[in-house]
């Protein structure tokens, strides 16, 4: 299996396309850093990843991406991806299991791709993680996202 991260992070080399981060224009100065840094932080230790998004739960808004232009375009799936989450809360109400019970991650599987919506602390906003199955360890991509959600305040 060829995990490009791994041979980078033996070789101490860096990204050839370093990306930038783009925001929705209605987002504020204080999200807007915070959300950067979340990215930049994910991008930094999963740099093979498509794309890393975070979205507003609600009304499924994306607010800030780092992704591969032409291969993906988080923005056309972000409020589908709201709308599993909120899907999956209202199923753990039903089931009773909403009081004990929370959702860590939904994890997507495609034939070439894993996606990972992970809720940020108070719920209104997720963040989007997608990755190439050939480049990338779902693990270490689920506990890079773990660790820095974690951190957000």
């Amino acid at each position: 299996m060829k995990l490009p991260f791994l041979r980078r992070l033996l070789t101490g080399g860096a990204p050839a396309d370093a990306l930038k981060i783009t925001y929705a224009s209605s987002l504020g100065a204080g999200p807007k850093a915070q959300f950067g840094q979340l990215l930049t932080a994910v991008a930094t230790e999963l740099p093979d990843s498509l794309a890393v998004s975070v979205i507003h739960l609600k009304s499924g808004e994306l607010l800030a991406t780092r992704h591969l232009p032409g291969k993906t375009n988080p923005a056309r799936a972000a409020a589908y991806n709201a709308e599993v989450i909120k899907q999956q809360q209202q199923a753990l109400h039903v089931l009773g299991l909403a009081g004990s019970e929370s959702i860590e991650d939904i994890l997507i599987t495609l034939n070439s791709q894993w996606h990972v919506l992970r809720l940020l602390p108070g719920n209104r906003y997720f963040i989007h993680l997608m990755v190439s199955k050939r480049d990338a360890n779902l693990a270490l991509a689920r506990e890079v996202l773990r660790t820095h959600v974690a951190a957000v305040v």
